[in-house]
């Protein structure tokens, strides 16, 4: 009997013992890894599978060789974003995230494996309200990744050589709020949705995309704002994306045009931009409708400011489109085309409004000359059109328009 009553007091002990030293590791629920600390974890695993949902994790820098999974709701903070490092070792995903309402900050995540989808970050499906912060993702297959992700706050870090596939990308994913990034040196695109809606993209600097620097294909009701878009192949692409908003960005020195719009996109607003410099042209347009093109800089790209091809009732108005390589506007079998109360002026081929086989309503517009554009180029801007084709210019305006 006595020594049943001394092991069960020994068991005790042992546990008192082992909950007391759990505890003042974790006073507030916060655990540390690294450090000099008593108790401190050596690994953010290790810390990541003794924490309970609501816990903190502080990481002291050092490098941090693993592949961790966060399966619970916690806060998991590096104190020197650019010297706590977590070292995927080129294989896998570098942070795997399961669980919904987890937030990162502060980390430097680089070296994740080259194969499918493996990614700096990857968050899985169906997978809310989650935060990074305060990060850098480098050198990686992938930087941010995921599929029906909900919610989700992507803020003021970097994402740069992304060596085979794009910066962020997210499929099937709504109401996503990606602000204040860097994006640099990607393979294929900066930041990619295919899917959803209403997601937000503000205040990012994106450059240097081998395809495109932002992506919208089959999205809807999506937003994209105050962005410095350039260096790339072109750089926002749409494909069957409607009812979207691109405004206030500068979009420049692509390869090819600046913003292009694929089939099916339709209802969406481009407006006070900057767009100049382009290889091609400013906006490229195929097979559209009922999109709109208002307040924007159109200036310096080396064929047409815009061009557009088999697309209905576009309207463009209250833009400068000028100094572009050819022509003004560019049109190739557009029913109905609407081009107000424009400045179009300094076209290389001294045409503002090219029409063929299209018929455009450009009453209202300055032409860079007091005589419209009934001079044929030889003073301000003429027009000119090709096959059934009309333009209807008449009345125009004899000030630049304010």
């Amino acid at each position: 009997m006595k020594r049943a009553i001394i092991i069960i007091s020994l068991l005790f002990l042992t546990q008192v013992t082992f909950q007391h030293s759990i505890e003042s590791n974790s006073l507030n629920n916060i655990l540390y890894v690294g450090g000099s600390g008593e108790g401190n974890y050596s690994s953010i695993q290790a810390a990541l599978d003794d924490a309970l949902d609501g816990y903190t994790i502080i990481v002291y820098p050092g490098v941090y060789n693993e592949n961790i999974v966060i399966t619970k709701q916690i806060t998991l903070i590096g104190k020197d974003r650019d010297n706590t490092v977590i070292n995927g070792g080129m294989k896998g995903d570098v942070v795997f995230i399961t669980a919904s309402n987890v937030k990162i900050n502060g980390f430097t995540i680089t070296n994740s494996g080259n194969i499918g989808d493996d990614a700096g970050i990857r968050i899985y499906n169906y997978t809310y309200y989650c935060e990074i912060s305060n990060c850098t993702v480098t050198n990686c297959n992938r930087g941010i990744f995921g599929y029906y992700i909900r919610y989700a706050t992507i803020k003021d870090c970097t994402i740069s050589d992304i060596y085979r596939k794009s910066g962020i990308a997210f499929y099937y994913s709504s109401h996503n709020s990606i602000s204040n990034l860097t994006v640099k040196n990607i393979n294929w695109t900066g930041i990619y949705f295919n899917g959803g809606g209403y997601n937000v993209i503000e205040n990012c600097d994106v450059s240097n995309c081998k395809a495109y620097a932002i992506t919208l294909d089959f999205s809807q009701y999506c937003t994209v704002s105050n962005c410095s878009l350039k260096k790339s192949m072109n750089c926002i692409k749409l494909a069957h994306s409607t009812h979207n908003e691109f405004s206030g960005n500068i979009v420049t020195e692509s390869d090819g045009s600046g913003i292009v719009l694929y089939p099916h996109s339709n209802g969406n607003i481009i407006s006070y931009c900057h767009i100049y410099k382009n290889g091609y042209n400013g906006i490229y347009m195929r097979e559209c409708q009922n999109n709109r093109i208002e307040g924007n800089i159109i200036e310096e790209n080396n064929r047409n400011g815009i061009y557009i091809e088999s697309s209905n009732a576009i309207n463009i108005t209250r833009c400068d489109i000028v100094k572009n390589k050819q022509y003004g506007i560019y049109l190739m079998e557009c029913p109905e085309i609407t081009a107000n109360y424009n400045n179009i002026y300094g076209s290389g081929f001294g045409i503002g409004i090219f029409a063929n086989e299209s018929h455009c309503d450009a009453r209202h517009n300055y032409w860079g000359t007091i005589f419209g554009p009934i001079t044929f180029g030889l003073l301000g801007d003429g027009i000119g059109q090709v096959g059934d084709a009309s333009i209807q210019f008449f009345p125009w305006s004899i000030f630049k328009i304010g």
